[in-house]
This record gives structure tokens, sequence and C-alpha cells, in this order.
């Protein structure tokens, strides 16, 4: 197949930036962060490296779907025709196109000036790309792309009318459905099917195979869904920046007491229903499926020109979804544990009275009493486990090994990171975080790749809110926000 001719574009990528409804709902706004964002936009709109253009490259998790706290009214033009369940009801509305298109709308009203700000990025000439992440994996439906590249023209600029700006969006509006790829330059992907906690078993095509009209769930969906979204208003920020589930529950029962009563609850019915969404992989029920994503395998093969071989080769790298196993699931919410814990004490209490002595009772509640503090260390070691991304590195090499990228670009972690994959052969690995606040401060970081005569030259930058200007920074310290020193960069 003949190479294809890239278009003079320079790189702008971010990711995470998890957009939630902010107008009523108070934990929104702690995502709301619209002015940032027009003013990083409006400077690289008027700012060109070489005359070149900007490709704007969203690596996932753009949007966030799993936090709706605002139910439907009954009413809504959007839903009309639409019976609406028991649990979308009492959570917020689930994975169906239309459901999802309204959960679009309803977050992105929130965030007019943001709209206006992609505008306006189009208007001039510049391109949007958007992937998909483990929180908007409902931009899958191509009715949700439409009504989001719709959304981007009803807030075209004063001087583009809505009709050239429909024709814009559709052009330079782009939906990608696994990766981004420049050959020989880099390499883009979310990152969630290294996790297994948020990856799916059919990334290309996630409908589920008994009912296509929705979107296979993950484990951290149900999660989200059925547990955190009740307790969120208490400190949204601790749930996106405290990554141990330990530590959170200690801070959570700091700082609400009163809400930890309702937790038991809350985790009893989100583990009876994430059970029920287990699916052991069945290659009769999922055969159309798998043929839907062959069909998008074959596009990406014919944008691209690889092989059928390289493609196997990373989606090799991704995890198997939890909940493909029952007992992986069991044990992801500790059942196995408790099971343990509460027969360890059962036993301890019956063995009792048959030892009447001081010697005979502490020997008796010894061995219980060390099996319990076994059982505590396990389940903090497990969930230990929960957001370590370590992984994402040796991931990154073994793509920029299959495909001879100088760079490979992840997020999801929301650990910004910088890696030299190989010195030798200028080859990298960049995470580029979140734009969610950490503490009370946004981090606002992104990756900027240049083409120059020279070569192409990548730069981890953060956009610096109070000086509206962007800031490089130093790979040694970049998680403390440190701007960089000259001549740090390699």
């Amino acid at each position: 197949m003949a190479e294809q001719v890239q278009e003079p574009f320079n790189y702008l990528i971010i990711s995470d930036l998890h957009l939630r409804e902010a107008e009523k709902n108070p934990t929104g706004r702690l995502f709301y962060f619209d002015q940032e964002f027009a003013d990083f936009l409006r400077h690289y709109r008027l700012f060109y490296v070489g005359e070149r253009k900007w490709k704007l490259i969203i690596a996932g998790d753009l949007i966030d779907f799993l936090h709706i706290k605002e139910r439907p009214k009954s009413d809504d033009k959007l839903l009309q025709g639409l019976a609406l369940s028991l649990t979308d009801l009492k959570f917020f509305p689930g994975t169906e196109w239309q459901k999802s298109l309204w959960k679009l709308d309803h977050i992105l009203s929130s965030h007019p000036q943001l709209l206006l700000a992609l505008a306006r990025f189009v208007a001039a000439g510049n391109e949007i790309h958007l992937l998909r992440g483990n929180h908007d994996q409902e931009l899958f439906w191509p009715e949700v792309q439409d009504h989001f590249r719709l959304l981007v023209a009803q807030h075209h600029p004063m001087d583009s009318s809505y009709l050239d700006m429909k024709v814009l969006a559709k052009d330079r509006i782009h939906f990608v459905p696994w990766f981004y790829l420049e050959k020989d330059l880099l390499y883009v992907e979310h990152g969630h099917q290294y996790d297994p906690y948020c990856s799916n078993a059919h990334n290309l095509c996630p409908i589920l195979p008994d009912n296509p009209q929705q979107l296979e769930a993950t484990l951290s969906a149900c999660t989200m869904r059925y547990f955190a979204s009740r307790i969120q208003n208490i400190d949204p920020a601790a749930i996106e920046n405290i990554n141990s589930i330990p530590k959170y529950l200690l801070h959570l029962i700091r700082s609400n007491p009163g809400q930890v009563a309702l937790m038991p609850f809350y985790y009893l019915e989100m583990v009876v229903r994430t059970l029920g969404k287990v699916r052991r992989e069945d290659k009769a029920r999922e055969s159309f499926v798998d043929q839907m994503e062959a069909k998008i395998r074959e596009e990406i093969k014919a944008e691209h020109g690889l092989s059928d071989e390289t493609l196997r080769a990373i989606a090799r790298l991704g995890h198997s979804p939890l909940l493909r196993s029952r007992w992986e699931t069991i044990k992801c919410f500790s059942l196995d544990l408790l099971a343990a814990g509460t027969v360890a004490l059962m036993t301890s209490v019956s063995l009792s009275p048959t030892n009447s002595t001081l010697l005979g009772l502490e020997a008796a509640s010894a061995v219980p009493l060390l099996f319990l503090l076994a059982l505590a260390l396990l389940w903090k070691k497990r969930m230990g486990r929960f957001n370590d991304h370590h992984n994402l590195r040796e991931i990154a090499r073994t793509i920029s090994e299959t495909l001879g990228c100088r760079y490979v670009i992840l997020g999801h972690s929301h650990d910004p990171d910088v890696h030299a994959l190989s010195k030798a052969k200028d080859q990298w690995y960049f995470n580029v975080g979140t734009w969610i606040p950490s503490g009370d401060e946004g981090q606002f970081i992104y990756l900027q790749i240049l083409k120059e005569t020279s070569g192409a030259s990548a730069h981890l930058m953060r956009w610096h809110r109070k000086l509206q200007q962007p800031e490089e920074l130093d790979p040694a310290n970049y998680e403390k926000g440190i701007p960089r020193k000259e001549g740090a960069l390699a």
C-alpha cells in the first residue's frame, strides 16, 4: 500500500479532562476549567510553528459519562419514546445511544465556553481527533459523535455561520476507534485496555452480544455507577487523586463519618449488580461482535498500512476484563477474604468454651487472630493493585519496538510521565496525565510535538493558568510542576 501523505500539522496532545455537569452539581464545578481551556486553545490558534496548523489529539476521557447527578425529566425531547428503567432512574441513564446522547448534551450544556473554544479552533483550520477512554466509551455511538459535532457547530464564533460550522465540524472533528498513528513518529492511545479493571472484551466494538443496543460494562464502570456516584459529593477530588482504596476509605471516615454508615449497603448493592454482569467468553454468542470488530480492523489496516499480525501484537498487550471471570470479580470485591475472615471468627468463638483456662483461651484465639491479620495484609496488598499503572512503560516500549515510533503517548493513569525507551533511537514514552485538580490547583499538562526542518521534537508542557501561557516542564521535576531549566530536555 502506498504510504499516506501527512498534512503539515504540529501536535497538541491532552487527556483525561473528565468534563461533568456543572450548573447544579457542585462536584462538577471541580472539573470546570473552561476558561483555562479556552485560553490554551486561543494561544495555539494564534501561535503557529513553521506555519503549520495544529492537530489537537484528546487521548480519551474528555467526557465523564459515569458521573451524572441530575435525573432526566419525563418530557425531555432527547429521550422521547424511550422508556427509562428503574436502574436508570435510581442511578443515571444507561448506555443505549439515545441515553448516551442525552448525557453528552446534559454535560456539555454546562460548558459553552469550552465548546466555543473548540469551534474557534476548528474554524481557524486546525483539527481535533478524539479517542475513547473508559469514562467516555459511549462516544462509540455514531449518533453521539454527530451530536458532539452539532454542539460545537451550535457554538460557532460570530464570524462563522452555523451552517458553515457544521461542515467544518464534520470535516475536522474526527473520532478514532483505537489509536492515533503517524508512521515512524507517534502513537497515541488512552491506555485503559492495559488495566483489567477498565478494559473491554471488544474494545473496537464494545456492544453487548446479547443486547447490541447497550455497551459492555467494565468493572470500574460498575463501581462508579453503583457506588462512587453515590458518595462523590463528599470529596470528588479525593476520589480522583487518592490512588489507594485503603487511604481513600480512611479519608472518607475522617471527613464524613455519617456517610460511612450507608456504605455497606451501597457496597452490597454494587457487588450484587456487578456480579450479575459477569460474562464468560462465548465465541458463538460473540461472533456477531467479532465480525463487526473485524470490519473496523480492516479499516485501520487500510488507513495505516499495518498487517494483521501487527494489530494482533498490539491487541495482545491488553488485559482480559475482570468481568470475564466470576472468581476474579469475587476477589476484586474481597468477598473471599470476608468469607475466610467470618469462618475464622466463628471458629474462634466455637473453640473458646472448650478451653476454660486462660492459657487455653489465648491459644484458641491466637490462631484465628493471626489468620485474620494475614487476611488483612493480603487485602491491603490486593487493594494496592488498584490504579497501579507501572506496566505502562513496558507496554509503550513494546509498541515502540513493534511500530518503530519515536513517541508513544498514553493517558488513563492521571500520572504524567516521561521515560526514555531507547536513547540511541531517540524513542520516548509520555503520559500526559490529566487536567483535573490535584489539591486546589488544576494540572493542565499536555504534550507538544513540533515538526521542524531539523526533525520532530516533543515537549511536555503545562498551561500556566495565572500567566496565561505555556511553560515547559523539566522531566526530572515535572510532577512537582517545576518549569524546565534551559537544556534540561534531551
